[in-house]
């Protein structure tokens, strides 16, 4: 028997169901159906195939029921259910799906022990899965998105697959204009209705760019640098907290972040109010 499943919240858990009922079977995970077929042109492996999670059901909550049990595990304040460490930890990149589907299975019901670090591929897990959430943090606190032809967008850098985490969170802060997430060669949109897409796509980076250099370039970010230096006082600078609040680990998620950081390092150029004439 050879379950292929869908690498994704709810093919893991239908997975983790297949798995239980028939532990010898083989795993196999695909993104969609076209890369399930390759794998399997490729494998060479041959039998019954049990297709789980390509056909979504939106069922994500009960199936979690039904594998972890309806008790709240034993975990620190700071981390999440254990749907959500599912779906942090499949964007990791190094996370094996197959793998999990066995670590969840060998739980038995017990969620405890993806959180106990007891286990030494469940505590490997459990960093994954923290090294996923830091990430996303990071990009919250020090990603500032630029304004231009009237799309907030942001160039981030992330090995992770969190792009669409981070646009989602853009919308929820600013729902009135159109939000892009780039990383690579692709995009992540939010409010698309506003620019005439859906409202949450994922399209070529080289279109979003198309779409902002279409309007006239906005001002309003170096607008505020010229505030911001204007305003600084060198007397009251604290370099000390000014690396601790913008530390270098930060520097990398976005172009404005750079800027910021080169700040902390290196000053703010002298600038006075005369600069607005």
């Amino acid at each position: 028997m050879i379950i292929a499943f869908r690498s994704s919240v709810e093919g893991v858990l239908l997975a983790c169901l297949a798995f239980r009922d028939d532990p010898g079977s083989e795993l196999i995970f695909a993104n969609d159906v076209g890369e399930l077929k390759r794998k399997l042109d490729l494998s060479g492996i041959e039998g019954e195939i049990n297709m789980v999670g390509f056909d979504p059901s939106y069922r994500s909550e009960s199936l979690s029921k039904e594998i972890f049990g309806k008790s709240k595990p034993r975990m620190a304040r700071f981390d999440p259910e254990p749907l959500r460490y599912v779906d942090l930890l499949l964007r990791h990149k190094g996370c094996d799906p197959a793998g999990l589907v066995r670590l969840l299975v060998s739980c038995n019901g017990d969620s405890d022990i993806l959180y106990s670090g007891n286990d030494m591929i469940a505590k490997r897990y459990y960093n994954y899965m923290r090294e996923v959430g830091k990430a996303y943090e990071r990009l919250c606190m020090f990603a500032r998105p630029e304004l231009k032809g009237g799309i907030l967008s942001v160039v981030i850098d992330t090995p992770h697959d969190i792009a669409d985490m981070f646009c989602r969170w853009l919308v929820r802060k600013n729902p009135d204009v159109p939000v892009a997430v780039i990383k690579n060669d692709s995009a992540w949109v939010g409010n698309g209705d506003l620019i005439g897409l859906d409202r949450f796509a994922k399209i070529t980076a080289s279109f979003v760019e198309s779409l902002r250099s279409t309007s006239r370039s906005d001002d309003v970010d170096k607008l505020w640098d010229l505030y911001y230096n204007s305003q600084m006082i060198d007397s009251r600078r604290n370099p000390g907290l000014a690396k601790k609040m913008q530390p270098k680990s930060s520097a990398s998620v976005s172009k404005m972040a750079k800027r910021d950081r080169y700040k902390v390092e290196r000053g703010i150029a002298s600038c006075t109010l005369d600069s607005f004439a």
